[in-house]
């Protein structure tokens, strides 16, 4: 699609303080929505007294003062909201108001309700018209649930109908789910888009769109549907924007399909919440298992059992918080691996230990997936084992503990993982196993975060630990981990299911290594030099206690350190020749080598030395105020083209002009940094990562249009290439790489033909019903088909006897004809069967 023709005139100005008024858009008016498109002008002036009337005290800042409606209100008090967040204390007024708003805010501020608040305010009943008024959009499966679920609670005193519409449901369900007129329309873009071209929706009635997680919208690959289905909404509907980033294809986006939108930006600097506390832990590849098991047992001490596990399931979620006890919700933990085979024999493993174990990865059944999440949030599992499917959406109130078994190779993506903890006020732990391939990693993560590194126990106090400002990196004791090394050698060997499942992950993960991103060359640099540090190997100081850390068994720890670290000062041909005369050509080449060689390697030591200790210095050295800026370079958008393209409040404006202190001789108007402001940032936030060779192969190879006509018609990405994997000639890397058939839909978009396959119709016909086009009534019975959150095939049915006409009751007493008749009958069939059989007459 072309963004030209989306694009919308953008205002240069920047509001002041106050409250910016409902701007002169062809919308209808935000509070005065009802199910009937025209309204008087006495019925909208009624509406705005009774949203002036709802409004208590200005002042307060609470709920109360937003001039919510009854039933909206009564929900969000029963949902236990009592103070609005910063995200919708900032945005609810806009939405109201009519504002295109763009929230930025990081994971767990409280976006849900920010969004959907509103969306119940404005659209207040059910309206009889067909077309869906409200559409909300999520990258996940999970997080679309979740918004469903949430949008039930607050709308539960009105009569608004929502439906979900995700990936992997059946697709006659989810026809009967639009048949049922629903009001609300909770979706990912690719269902979306296949249902809207396979029963030909007409998205003109919607007048609120929501793009949830809309970074994460882009990076899935969604563009080309985000586009189509923009295309086919109306020009005169609200958007809002929600992201924890605001890269520049955003922005493009933004440009293109909001009016005058009003920027509100909250945490933008702090990334990951100031409760959360982080721990790293440097293990061995083979001593990872045994390390987590150690994790759980003596660190975060999780119970093997839960009183919901033993009682079963609790459907309510009031009895859930009574069953739970405070010590088992603060143990709530969840473990992050590679790969789904990962997924499998980490759950086996620790299922063979006595936990209770949940687990999620992408290509599980949804149902499956919805059974093992709902355990996990009733509380009769207490540790849940996932893939990064779930670092964004799943909300899960009560988590306190995340476990990253397998290092992210992205430091946004873990920022999201542990931004499932310490939400709302709680304290959170994230602890982190790091092998050595993953040390560079851990020093890109410590520069996005502009964090120190801190290695071992000696640069830290114990008065001074503070794990929410630092990243603090150790190891576990040598002795400690043996116990269950063994165990996992022995039960991985004795039982050939867990052997073959450690063999599947073992494979898997070397083909994770080798397609995920690299981290930045310098960063594999000052990894070498912090591993060569003698705090390297101390332990962490989350492990150290009075009886492990007094002077004896420090010195036995170095003693080991240097056992482990000890190299022979004779080579293999030297073996046996010392104090004998017998020298041959290779002790003499040897010993000629050394006597020539040593001066170099001990200057090389002493280099390196000096190296890693001014590493050391740079790697725990705070950066200053003013390097935090948030100028994000080419992939991310800067100041001037957020001033331009959005309206910020001069609230934010002053508060950011506060924080910037000049500290430095340094003109910043005409001074030239050696790197790019903010590069690390920049890196972090980015959507195209350095990838694999062949990624950076194809992004830089040169091509050259050909001379002549055939030369030229022919497209590099329409040829042929043999794909490995699937054993056959494929097309180049662009559209149609997978051989499957593209339809153009009106807007210019190419979509794949499988989502125009005639099922819509065949399910009309079998129902025998047609749906009326946008703007009519509805049908009769189309509340039938909403289900409402009740379950479906529910026993309705009334077999109880009818009465008969006239009070006319056949009598079942016989008189004495009818008696002797009987027995006369039953005698004869005694007598005939009292008859000899044939045989016997013969004889």
């Amino acid at each position: 699609m072309d963004d030209n023709d989306m694009e919308f005139d953008m205002f240069q100005s920047i509001k002041p303080t106050e409250l910016p008024a409902a701007p002169t858009k062809s919308k209808q008016p935000v509070v005065m929505s009802d199910s009937e498109d025209d309204l008087s002008e006495e019925e909208k002036f009624i509406a705005k007294e009774n949203m002036a009337a709802n409004r208590k005290n200005k002042k307060s800042g609470g709920f109360q003062s937003m001039g919510l409606s009854h039933q909206v209100f009564k929900a969000v008090l029963h949902k236990g909201f009592k103070v609005p967040t910063p995200i919708q204390r900032k945005c609810i007024p806009l939405v109201l108001q009519g504002q295109d708003v763009v929230g930025m805010a990081r994971t767990g501020s409280g976006k849900t309700a920010a969004f959907l608040i509103p969306l119940l305010e404005r659209l207040k009943t059910h309206s009889a018209k067909v077309g869906a008024r409200a559409l909300v959009l999520s990258p996940s499966r999970e997080l679309a649930m979740q918004t469903q679920k949430v949008c039930k609670e607050l709308g539960k005193h009105t009569d608004l109908r929502s439906c979900v519409l995700v990936g992997g449901d059946n697709l006659d369900d989810q026809f009967s789910m639009i048949a049922s007129n629903p009001d609300i329309l909770i979706a990912t873009p690719g269902r979306l888009l296949h249902l809207a071209v396979e029963m030909d929706l007409d998205l003109r009635s919607v007048e609120y769109v929501v793009f949830d997680e809309a970074d994460r919208l882009f990076e899935m690959g969604f563009a080309v549907q985000l586009h189509e289905i923009l295309s086919r909404l109306p020009q005169n509907r609200q958007t809002l924007l929600f992201s924890a980033t605001l890269p520049k294809i955003l922005v493009d986006f933004a440009k293109a399909g909001l009016q005058e939108p009003t920027l509100i930006r909250l945490d933008a600097d702090t990334k990951i919440s100031k409760d959360l506390e982080m721990a790293f832990f440097s293990v061995k590849d083979s001593e990872k298992e045994a390390a987590l098991i150690y994790l759980l047992r003596h660190v975060i001490k999780l119970p093997k059992q839960t009183k919901n596990s033993k009682e079963g399931k609790v459907d309510d979620d009031k009895k859930k918080k009574k069953h739970m006890s405070a010590s088992e919700e603060d143990r709530q933990t969840i473990l992050f691996a590679a790969t789904k085979h990962h997924v499998e024999y980490l759950a086996h493993l620790l299922k063979l230990l006595g936990y209770q174990v949940s687990y999620v990865y992408g290509s599980l059944d949804q149902s499956a997936r919805s059974i093992q999440i709902n355990r996990f949030r009733k509380g009769i599992t207490n540790l849940l084992v996932v893939t990064d499917v779930a670092a964004r959406g799943i909300d899960i109130p009560i988590l306190e503990n995340v476990i990253n078994y397998d290092f992210s190779n992205s430091s946004k993506v873990f920022v999201h993982r542990v931004g499932r903890a310490a939400r709302a006020g709680r304290r959170g732990w994230a602890y982190s196993l790091v092998t050595a391939a993953e040390l560079p990693y851990v020093v890109d993560l410590g520069l996005f975060l502009t964090r120190p590194l801190i290695i071992g126990n000696r640069q830290m106090e114990k008065e001074q630990q503070d794990y929410t400002s630092a990243l603090v990196i150790g190891s576990f004791a040598k002795d400690a981990l043996g116990d269950d090394i063994d165990w996992v050698r022995q039960r991985v060997s004795g039982d050939a299911s867990l052997e073959g499942m450690h063999k599947t992950a073992s494979n898997a993960y070397k083909l994770y290594t080798r397609t995920k991103a690299r981290a930045a060359a310098e960063s594999y640099t000052r990894a070498k030099e912090i591993m060569k540090l003698e705090a390297w190997k101390d332990l962490h100081p989350l492990l150290v206690s009075e009886g492990n850390m007094d002077e004896s068994e420090r010195q036995r720890l170095d003693m080991i350190n240097m056992i482990s670290g000890f190299r022979p000062a004779e080579t293999i041909f030297e073996v046996g020749k010392r104090g004998t005369k017998k020298i041959d050509a290779a002790t003499t080449i040897m010993r000629t080598r050394r006597a020539t060689m040593t001066g170099v390697i001990t200057a090389a030591k002493e280099q390196a030395i000096a190296a890693a200790n001014a590493e050391r210095e740079q790697l725990n050295s705070i950066p200053s105020a003013q390097e935090k800026t948030t100028d994000l370079g080419e992939d991310v958008a800067d100041e001037e083209e957020l001033a331009s393209t959005f309206k910020i409040p001069e609230s934010e404006k002053k508060q950011s002009s506060k924080k910037e202190k000049k500290t430095s001789h340094r003109d910043e108007e005409y001074y030239i940094h050696y790197t790019q402001k903010d590069a690390n940032t920049e890196q972090g936030y980015s959507m195209q990562t350095n990838g694999n060779f062949i990624e950076q192969a194809g992004r830089a190879q040169l091509d050259l249009i050909g001379d002549d006509n055939d030369a030229m018609n022919q497209s590099r990405r329409n040829q042929l290439r043999w794909d490995a994997k699937k054993k056959k000639f494929v097309k180049g890397s662009g559209i149609g790489s997978d051989n499957k058939k593209m339809i153009r839909t009106e807007s210019g978009a190419l979509i794949s033909a499988s989502y125009k396959s005639g099922r819509f119709d065949e399910w009309a016909r079998k129902k025998r019903i047609s749906i009326p086009r946008t703007g009519e009534i509805e049908l009769s019975s189309a509340k039938q088909f909403a289900q409402n959150g009740q379950r479906r095939f529910r026993h309705n049915s009334d077999n109880s006897q009818k009465r008969t006409q006239d009070g006319n009751v056949k009598s079942e007493l016989k008189n004495a004809e009818q008696i002797r008749k009987q027995r006369k009958i039953k005698e004869k069939r005694r007598e005939k069967n009292a008859r000899p059989s044939k045989k016997q007459k013969r004889h």
